[in-house]
């Protein structure tokens, strides 16, 4: 797996950089306005580069969060088919949780993913008409 740094903005800081991150606590930075465009980061031991370089880091970012729970028993899972490790319940079908993204900006509003939104729509309506199949 892929380690990220991130190159400290403050001089006084006691850590010349914070790391290494996984790559969803990178995302995590970028959505809490942590890490901008402009902020340094290398990947394992690269040199450093800008944040904007790293090719669909804040279109990641923005894109919608779905996270999985047991029917039963509504542990948070990691995929489906899977055995509830709480309930033992064997999982087919999850009950899904959707979370649209944003990034924060100190300096501006919350910028909100317009393509999340139509992933979030289009999420919306495959599972209605599943329902609906299911009624048929």
């Amino acid at each position: 797996m892929t380690n990220w740094y991130v190159q400290h903005p403050d001089p006084d800081f006691e850590e010349e950089f914070i790391g290494p991150l996984r790559p969803s606590e990178l995302l995590k930075m970028v959505r809490e306005g942590e890490v901008g465009p402009e902020h340094l980061l290398r990947k394992d031991d690269s040199a450093w580069f800008e944040a904007r370089e790293v090719g669909g880091l804040f279109e990641a970012a923005m894109r919608p969060t779905i996270r999985l729970f047991c029917p039963r028993c509504n542990t948070l899972i990691p995929e489906v088919p899977i055995i509830c490790h709480k309930c033992g319940l064997e999982v087919q079908k999850a009950r899904e949780e959707i979370t649209e993204n944003t990034i924060e900006n100190p300096n501006e509003k919350s910028i909100t993913s317009q393509a999340g939104r139509s992933v979030q729509k289009w999420l919306q309506k495959k599972v209605r008409k599943k329902d609906k199949d299911k009624q048929d």
